[in-house]
C-alpha cells in the first residue's frame, strides 16, 4: 500500500511542471509581449541587476536611449558611465568628475537583451516552460534569433530574468524597472573636467 502511494505521489509530482511547447507563430498572447508592448526601443530608460556571477551581486546596470544618444552604466565596486552622441562616445568617471571624449560608433548593450522590434515581438515564435533559476522555478519563454539566444524569466507576468546568448557576450539580468529617459542623463556635468590623452 505505501508503495502505491509513494508511486502515486510521484507521479502526481512529475505531472505538476509545466509542459516546455514551442508556439511556432504567436498572437499578441506571449508574456513577453504582454510585459514590453508599450516599450519603445528609441526611448526608454531599464535597470538591471548583474546576476552573471551570484544571486546577490549588487552591481546596477542602467541601459537608455533617446532617439540617438545611448546612455550604459555600470554602478558595482566602481562607476562607469558611457554615452553615445552626435557620433562620440563620452567616457565618465563619477568619482573623479572627469571625462573623456573620442569619435565612436555606438555600443548598443540592449541588443540581445531588450527587444528592438514590438510587430516582430508580437508574432515570434518560441519556446515556453519552466525552468529553476537560483533555487525557483520561473515560466521562460526563449526566443532564438540566428546564432542568438534571449530567454525571459516570468514570475506570473512579472518580468524576473533576462538571459542573453550570442557569439560575442553571455550575460544574465535581475529586472528592476522600465520607465522614460530623462534628458539631463544624457548630458556632461558642467562641473566635470575633460581629460585628453
Amino acid at each position: 500500500m505505501k508503495k502505491i502511494i509513494l508511486c502515486l505521489l510521484i507521479l502526481l509530482l512529475a505531472g505538476c511542471g509545466v509542459e516546455t511547447k514551442v508556439i511556432d507563430k504567436a498572437n499578441g498572447n506571449s508574456k513577453t509581449y504582454l510585459f514590453f508592448k508599450d516599450f519603445n526601443p528609441n526611448n526608454y530608460y531599464v535597470e538591471l541587476w548583474d546576476r552573471n556571477n551570484n544571486k546577490n551581486d549588487d552591481t546596477k546596470i542602467i541601459m537608455a536611449r533617446d532617439d540617438d544618444e545611448y546612455y550604459y552604466e555600470i554602478d558595482g565596486s566602481s562607476k562607469m558611465i558611457n554615452i553615445w552622441k552626435d557620433g562620440k562616445l563620452y567616457t565618465i568617471d563619477p568619482q573623479m568628475k572627469n571625462y573623456n571624449v573620442a569619435e565612436s560608433p555606438v555600443t548598443d548593450y540592449s541588443i540581445g537583451v531588450l527587444p528592438n522590434d514590438m510587430a516582430s515581438l508580437r508574432i515570434s515564435g518560441y519556446e515556453t516552460g519552466e525552468e529553476k533559476v537560483y533555487g525557483k522555478n520561473y515560466i521562460y519563454e526563449k526566443y532564438t534569433y540566428d546564432n542568438e539566444e534571449t530567454t525571459y524569466y516570468f514570475d506570473g507576468d512579472d518580468l524576473v530574468y533576462i538571459r542573453y546568448e550570442g557569439i560575442q557576450r553571455k550575460v544574465f539580468f535581475k529586472y528592476n524597472l522600465m520607465d522614460e529617459p530623462d534628458a539631463s542623463l544624457f548630458k556632461i556635468p558642467d562641473d566635470y573636467l575633460e581629460i585628453t590623452y
